[in-house]
């Protein structure tokens, strides 16, 4: 499903492309990019000169960036990395491991020891940071930055000590650093301790030392997730949401409703750290368009000059991810299979928790092949946003 907004456009825009996070939801995201890539010749210049990513879509984020030379070979690159994905790349499956953290964890809520002294986290994943090693060369980004093919790429983090919303960029040396309520913008040349700040699911994943503080997934406290590329420069921006929009129903009075289980609950945590501050602030720079559109329409003047109306395109998946998870949790390695069902997501009320920690390649596949078909029926929507004429795409193919 894709939602378009359209302004009259005076100036040259610049294209930010805004990946938010959602575990292993973000293969959908693979998906709409290869079909993007699939629209656009093959020697392209990079089309998104602004990347902005939190949590999973961060690291999406950066390949794409450390790519941007050739922006269908970064492509390439991202879908084959999801395709090939297993939980292994992530956190460690070895039973003997994840047998250890449940008795870590059942034994901190039995002695209330889940202070310091308690697990640092459900899973660890080490090996993601071995995966990023091998699949992002960081200084390309740069490189790209410097021949002009990327003006930034920003990088989310939340810290837990000071409780900011940080928002890491390295770009053009015009740039400014920015500060909002408990939001800053701060220049830093991208490292993989960013993406895997940035990635650190809260309670799932442990927190990382970052810049004197422990930092975790970025989507936190994140209550503005599209204003770090409006900051550096972008004035239209391409949104790939990883949630559904359809809103769930409300159970019937005389259903039988089982009370949540830790699974669920934590599933739902997540669903609210990742997807709810996204769709407020889309409704939110909705308002501000509609708002600067009438007052300028009606010719009344005001002082605050820097605001500007964006446009956006959101594309968003056309069926439930929670349902795709369902059918796929068997492709879990036993381990974690057997962890999440002490953790009750092995049900129907469990279905989030499954959609953010499923990396296996049979469900991030069917996720990709879903973003590449709702890229294609949006096809119109993204290369008006693109500014390129269709037929003349269709002549070029």
């Amino acid at each position: 499903m894709y939602w378009f907004s359209r302004k009259k456009k005076k100036i040259t825009p610049v294209n930010g492309l805004i990946l938010p996070g959602g575990g292993a939801r973000n293969a959908y995201q693979a998906g709409v990019l290869r079909a993007i890539a699939d629209m656009l010749p093959a020697d392209v210049v990079n089309p998104f000169p602004v990347m902005c990513g939190t949590s999973s879509g961060a690291i999406n984020a950066a390949v794409l960036a450390s790519n941007a030379l050739q922006f269908s070979e970064g492509v390439r690159r991202l879908s084959g990395i999801w395709e090939n994905f297993h939980c292994g790349k992530v956190f460690y499956t070895d039973s003997w491991k994840a047998l250890k953290s449940g008795l870590r964890w059942t034994t901190a809520f039995a002695t209330a020891r889940l202070g310091t002294a308690g697990p640092r986290a459900l899973l660890d994943n080490a090996p993601l940071r071995t995966m990023i090693e091998s699949h992002i060369r960081f200084a390309r980004i740069q490189q790209a930055i410097d021949s002009g093919a990327l003006r930034a790429l920003a990088v989310n983090a939340s810290s837990y000590t000071s409780g900011h919303s940080i928002s890491y960029y390295q770009g053009r040396e015009d740039l400014t650093p920015w500060q909002r309520a408990r939001r800053f913008g701060i220049p830093q040349e991208i490292g993989i301790d960013h993406l895997m700040a940035s990635s650190a699911i809260p309670l799932v994943f442990p927190a990382v030392w970052l810049n004197n503080e422990y930092h975790g997934d970025g989507s936190m406290r994140q209550n503005a997730p599209l204003s770090p590329a409006i900051h550096l420069g972008a004035s239209r921006l391409l949104i790939i949401g990883v949630r559904n929009p359809v809103p769930d129903s409300v159970p019937a009075g005389e259903a039988d409703v089982p009370y949540p289980s830790i699974g669920q609950i934590t599933g739902y945590m997540l669903d609210t750290i990742f997807m709810d501050a996204l769709d407020a602030d889309i409704e939110r720079m909705s308002r501000i368009n509609h708002v600067l559109t009438e007052v300028r329409g009606n010719h009344i003047e005001f002082e605050d000059t820097t605001l500007k109306p964006i446009d956006f395109l959101l594309i968003s998946p056309s069926r439930d991810i929670r349902e795709i998870a369902e059918r796929h949790a068997r492709d879990f390695p036993r381990s974690v299979r057997l962890l999440l069902k002490g953790l009750g997501a092995l049900t129907h009320e469990g279905r989030p928790l499954l959609s953010y920690l499923l990396f296996e390649a049979p469900f991030c596949r069917e996720l990709i092949k879903l973003g590449y078909q709702d890229g294609l029926n949006a096809r119109a929507e993204i290369l008006e946003f693109l500014d390129l004429d269709a037929a003349a795409m269709d002549a070029q193919s």
